[in-house]
């Protein structure tokens, strides 16, 4: 087998400090290490992060990646930050940065990893719920999620199932149902979130048309940031009007 060509300088430097910065692994084995946790994780999406520096395994000399533990420990911090904070890959950079340099304070979410909602139980990301499992998520009666599915506000497959998504929507649905806002209301909050992921999709055309994996990637991850920075907006537009309504 082909000697991997190690690349200490940078490597022995970067963050987590205290795993193994040996090159062990081949894509495939770092992929089977995190699929538990990231179902949807697949190669194209690592080479995706090598191409942007944000992980870089070592290469053999016949140009074969091999990634270490510590690699693997970055690709983990990189996706729970875009799957539970909806943080750009670019701030994610700037924290692996923060990391690597030793700048990280101690509420670095790197060192300290706490939001509010980490309590919650929480089904893995791609997978299917059925009606019962999401009543017993969200502690809505199956009336309720009868009633969201009927009006679209969550997705059932044929087989009646719903996406590991229904669990947060439908949560946050019956917030604002039990703070006074009709269904038919909260289904107008889902509509304008299919109007902008179509207006997402429309953005990264030139992305998609490409069709070559690492195109679609980028997509995705430019999907995932356009969606976080929307949020956002509609943030502070929210708050805003809603401060111009009350004073009026």
């Amino acid at each position: 087998m082909a000697q991997p060509q190690r690349q200490p300088e940078r490597e022995a430097e970067s963050w987590p400090f205290d795993v193994s910065h040996d090159p062990v692994l081949k894509i495939g084995e770092v992929r089977e290490v995190l699929r538990s946790e990231f179902p949807m994780l697949n190669h194209s999406k690592i080479r995706y992060y090598e191409s942007i520096d944000l992980v870089v395994p070592h290469r053999t000399s016949s140009n074969q990646r091999l990634f270490s533990y510590a690699d693997v420990e970055r690709l983990r911090f990189i996706l729970t930050e875009q799957r539970d904070r909806y943080l750009p890959l670019t701030q994610i950079g700037e924290l692996l940065r923060q990391l690597d340099s030793g700048e990280a304070g101690a509420e670095h979410p790197g060192r300290m990893r706490a939001v509010s909602t980490d309590d919650l139980p929480r089904p893995k990301p791609g997978t299917r719920l059925t009606k019962r499992e999401v009543s017993d998520l969200t502690g809505a009666n199956l009336e309720d999620i009868e009633e969201f599915a009927r009006l679209g506000i969550v997705e059932v497959d044929p087989r009646g199932r719903l996406t590991s998504h229904s669990v947060d929507i439908i949560r946050y649905a019956l917030m604002l149902t039990d703070a006074g806002l009709d269904v038919r209301q909260v289904r107008a909050v889902k509509n304008s979130a299919g109007s902008h992921a179509a207006t997402i999709r429309s953005a990264l055309a030139p992305q998609l048309a490409k069709q070559s994996p690492v195109a679609r990637e980028r997509a995705y991850a430019q999907g995932s940031e356009m969606s976080a920075i929307l949020v956002k907006l509609y943030q502070a537009l929210l708050v805003e009007n809603v401060e111009v309504e009350l004073d009026t």
